[in-house]
């Protein structure tokens, strides 16, 4: 029965789960490392003081004593090293004065300044191993040190170490008041890469609608705008250049989307079409776009189209199972969100919807059980929450349904709280306040994949 009507909604049978992978393949020219130029990093940000010594690397340096070192790190040899390697900088003897700077440290394995500046003079020679051992001993010294831990972390992402990358970058962005605005759009734009490659657009397309909120409109911007757009997990360098044009239109109309420019990013999506009928997600994005506007019918139109090019994808099924729950079209939403959660049963979107589409149907045991699943995959949702307390209280379990709506307030308000103080990473909710309960059409994600960021 489930099968028969999703069936008779979009014009297919489900073939295989939904997080298309094997897509990639069909981008897939592998390149080099992906470079983000951004001028000299010695420019980016001055070394900064450990204005908080106490540091627990420092602390046991402390607690050890080095007298041979701290001998040296005082003597006329590291003075007299430290001022040549200064003059060798600024008159741009760069090898010269890297050179000078590791003798320096090697006397002195304490001196901040040395270690940033032989960071920063690796990272402008693209020796980003050498740029990792420098700021690692900056960073190890001095915790508070942003920048340097900004540096550190994309100094990882050049060669490859992704996990300890995306961990000192999100270190760093937490601190971006530390951070100058180049540097802080440099953090987010390697930030939004690693969310691509791993699969969590929704992530990586708020941290670009950031930077182009900012007015960074640079083509390597736009060119990851396309990736998200077309949710297509790789990085930039990855990708067959014959798809160049592909991901500059996709990109374009992520710009364009991003700035609100709806009527012209319809344009150029009838466009793309033409160009890329077959194309994966391209139906899709633009049906996401028209959901957000309320033009539900073009979307479904667009979600079905989707399905003929796309079948094995559950997306199509979570936003025409949304699209149905808000028209309150809760018996037609059921095959969709059902389908769905055997597609992708780790998202919490799925299960949402399928439970707020049985607790319309009076379903409501069931009901309970998908909302638990979907709060227990997404604890921090209120808009879980809330349903969740509906079914509760319909199910006569009033202390939990109370328990509930509790933590629906409180969620509520954090997020409140966070928008006003202008946090731009609030993943709880974009509704209005007025409707509780309810998603945005950017929320029907399928989440992004368990795997450690390697």
């Amino acid at each position: 029965m489930i099968e028969s009507l999703t069936n008779s909604r979009f014009g297919t049978k489900r073939r295989g789960l939904a997080l298309n992978l094997g897509a990639a393949a069909a981008w897939g020219c592998v390149l080099g490392s992906l470079s983000f130029l951004t001028g000299a990093a010695r420019t980016l940000a001055k070394p900064q003081e450990n204005t908080k010594p106490g540091t627990k690397s420092a602390a046991e340096s402390e607690k050890k004593g080095k007298p041979a070192a701290e001998s040296d790190a005082g003597s006329a040899e590291f003075k007299r090293l430290a001022a040549r390697a200064t003059e060798a900088r600024h008159q741009e003897k760069l090898q010269e004065a890297a050179e000078l700077y590791e003798e320096a440290v090697r006397l002195n394995p304490r001196w901040e300044e040395g270690w940033w500046y032989l960071g920063t003079l690796a990272y402008d020679a693209n020796k980003y191993r050498d740029g990792v051992r420098a700021f690692r001993n900056l960073v190890e010294l001095n915790r508070q040190n942003v920048p340097g831990l900004a540096l550190l972390g994309l100094c990882e992402f050049e060669t490859h170490d992704y996990e300890n990358a995306f961990v000192h970058l999100e270190m760093a962005k937490s601190k971006g008041k530390e951070l100058d605005d180049e540097l802080w759009h440099v953090v987010e734009y390697h930030l939004a890469l690693l969310d691509i490659f791993h699969i969590d657009f929704e992530a990586a397309h708020k941290l670009l609608n950031d930077l182009v909120h900012h007015n960074v409109l640079s083509q390597n911007v736009k060119m990851a705008l396309g990736l998200t757009l077309l949710r297509v997990p790789l990085l930039p360098d990855q990708v067959d250049p014959e798809k160049d044009a592909l991901l500059s239109q996709a990109g374009t109309i992520g710009e364009l989307m991003a700035l609100e420019d709806f009527n012209e990013a319809d344009t150029l999506f009838q466009k793309l079409q033409r160009d890329y009928p077959t194309t994966l997600f391209v139906h899709y994005a633009y049906a996401e776009m028209l959901a957000g506007l309320s033009e539900y019918e073009k979307a479904e139109e667009e979600l079905r189209e989707e399905v003929k090019v796309n079948p094995e994808s559950a997306m199509p099924y979570l936003l025409g199972a949304y699209v149905d729950v808000r028209l309150d079209r809760y018996q037609d939403a059921l095959p969709l969100a059902q389908e769905a959660v055997k597609r992708v049963p780790q998202s919490f979107v799925a299960h949402y919807l399928l439970g707020r589409a049985l607790l319309a149907t009076n379903k409501v045991i069931d009901a309970v059980d998908e909302l638990t699943a979907a709060k227990r995959l997404a604890p921090e949702s209120p808009e879980v929450r809330y349903s969740l307390s509906l079914a509760l209280a319909r199910s006569k379990r009033p202390r939990d349904a109370a328990a509930e709506a509790a933590e629906f307030r409180r969620l509520t308000a954090l997020a409140q709280s966070e928008r006003s103080q202008g946090a731009s990473e609030v993943k709880t909710s974009s509704r209005d306040s007025s409707e509780p309960g309810e998603l945005s059409p950017d929320q029907v994600q399928t989440p992004p994949a368990n795997a450690p960021r390697q």
